[in-house]
């Protein structure tokens, strides 16, 4: 088996057809198709098994999206593992070109960009840019480039760094390829990979609890893992834009002034600037 696809769900009975007609629509053929549903309650195990019995379909207690991905890892059996939201579409030919672009190595991942769609699957306008390929921890510092959705990971990669996060109800993904990124190069698909689907049930809302995680994902990996790769100008600034980010939107959820002046506080420590300087003479 070359390839798992991996696709973990939560009361996603309206959209998962979609995303299984796109799986099963795929040019490369060499490929297992596993669910991991992580208790839904809606129906959608005996809906899925219903219209596609060959499916591995596993039911698991709720324990949140890193405990899913990491029972998805446990039982894959292909070399790669790709995973697809449950809400979510490939495109025909993306596993072909996700698997292509790394089967000749052990050392590297792949990974794309996606097209917005809505909760009728109607494209959105979306900006792509060009991705970066190599040794790219110091432009995924910046930038959260890679998604679950739409890349490929050698499975053994997934395995040895430990799955993912279960502490942590966002981010947990964007912290492994943070490491990931430490030892394998990543290859940027030309063309979007996914199409990554916006509704009221997205779990990555931009919260005060989100974003302070997002926060704490990159201070633990900059300062454990790769201060000696990354420069400290460019950590610092990004660092500073997060701590004013997680600021504002404790603003906006009238979190205590005190914790916003702390927050607009070490935006200022990490790098001085006068706009968030001006922001914080507020509270």
């Amino acid at each position: 088996m070359k390839v798992s696809i991996c696709i973990p769900t939560y009361n996603r009975k309206d959209y998962i057809f979609q995303t299984l007609d796109s799986v099963f629509n795929q040019s490369f053929k060499d490929y297992e198709v596993i669910i991991v549903d992580d208790g839904s309650t809606d129906g959608t195990e005996a809906a899925v098994k219903e219209k596609y019995p060959t499916v591995k379909y596993h039911w698991k207690e709720n324990g949140g999206d890193a405990s899913a991905r990491n029972k998805l890892i446990s039982l894959a059996k292909g070399d790669f593992i790709t995973f697809i939201d449950s809400d979510d579409l490939l495109f025909p030919d993306t596993v072909e070109r996700l698997y292509n672009s790394i089967k000749e190595t052990k050392d590297s991942c792949a990974y794309g960009q996606h097209i917005r769609i809505d909760e009728n699957s109607m494209e959105t306008p979306t900006k792509l840019k060009a991705l970066p390929s190599g040794n790219i921890t110091i432009p995924l510092f910046q930038h959260i480039l890679v998604h679950s959705c739409g890349s490929m990971f050698p499975l053994n990669a997934l395995k040895e760094i430990g799955g993912f996060n279960e502490t942590i109800k966002v981010c947990s993904d964007y912290s492994i390829w943070l490491r990931l990124s430490l030892k394998y190069k990543f290859i940027a698909q030309e063309k979007p990979t996914f199409k990554r689907r916006r509704h009221s049930g997205n779990l990555s809302a931009l919260t005060y609890d989100n974003l302070l995680i997002e926060l704490n994902v990159l201070k633990d990996f900059y300062e454990n893992f790769a201060k000696t790769i990354i420069p400290a100008n460019s950590a610092n600034a990004r660092l500073a834009k997060e701590y004013y980010r997680v600021a504002m939107c404790a603003a906006r959820e009238d979190i205590s002034s005190d914790i916003i002046k702390d927050l607009f506080k070490q935006s200022l420590n990490y790098k001085f600037s006068f706009k968030v300087f001006l922001k914080s003479l507020i509270f």
